[in-house]
């Protein structure tokens, strides 16, 4: 891989951001909008004695860190469809840029893109709903890690269905988290859903993640055991996001769609 290529594309989607507002808005706008939504709710909570100890901590770092997942996940498949809203399709493929390379560029400027989303949803629950996210940090790392993977695995394979059936299928871009919530016990534990939905749900990364969010959060230790499972897991969907890529791009070439992409 050229560093000079990832750096190229980089500097695109930096651009783009300097001449869109929209871009900037995805960026701020929904994780601050998560935080403030749960803050009332936790205040009402408060006000009428039914917040448990501990509650504003499994709340708001929840939706702190299911903000960054999904904007993760979103903003990579965004960042490729703005290529095709464009009409910039053609010209990547025109280039020496590789596959590699333009993924890679696409996870360093969401990566920071996610990082941004994330502190500033931090700091409105600091300054407004005085909850400091920042000292669980450090403990919380690992299964940040976990999340972004698993962020990134859904971003491959929804960008990849986007090229293989154009943007007939755009909308998954915003609504694939959304089937993946329900499942990722976000809010709630595990021991919260019906029977059959607990295997499914044990099966995803992010429920591993945040099972270990509220073992951290409610002072039951680091819990090595979810670290673990959550990175195996990851692994598995990353290998098969990949593998799905590649067969739906070499299926989209072959059948001529790539330069018939919109």
């Amino acid at each position: 891989m050229r560093l000079n290529r990832i750096a190229a594309v980089i500097e695109r989607h930096v651009y783009d951001a300097k001449h869109n507002l929209e871009r900037v808005t995805d960026t701020l706008y929904w994780p601050v909008m998560d935080i403030i939504v749960w803050g009332f709710l936790t205040l009402f909570l408060a006000r009428h004695g039914n917040l448990r100890p501990g509650l504003i901590s499994f709340l708001l770092g929840a939706a702190i860190l299911w903000g960054m997942f999904r904007a993760f996940q979103r903003d990579l498949a965004v960042s490729f469809l703005a290529e095709v809203w464009s009409h910039n399709v053609i010209g990547l493929l025109a280039t020496p840029l590789t596959l590699r390379e333009y993924l890679s560029g696409l996870l360093a400027i969401n990566l920071l893109k996610a990082i941004v989303g994330t502190a500033a949803a931090a700091l409105v629950a600091l300054l407004f709903y005085s909850y400091d996210f920042f000292p669980y940090l450090i403990a919380l790392l690992p299964f940040i890690f976990v999340l972004m993977i698993f962020g990134l695995a859904v971003g491959i394979l929804v960008t990849g269905l986007i090229v293989r059936y154009t943007t007939k299928i755009q909308s998954f871009t915003w609504s694939i988290t959304g089937l993946i919530m329900p499942f990722s016990c976000v809010f709630y534990p595990v021991s919260a859903l019906p029977g059959w939905m607990q295997p499914l749900a044990l099966a995803l990364p992010t429920t591993q993640a945040f099972e270990g969010l509220r073992q951290v959060v409610a002072g039951g230790g680091f819990s090595w055991e979810r670290l673990w499972a959550g990175l195996a897991l990851d692994g598995v969907y990353l290998l098969a996001a990949v593998a799905s890529f590649d067969a739906l791009f070499r299926s989209a070439r072959v059948r001529g769609l790539l330069v018939r992409i919109e």
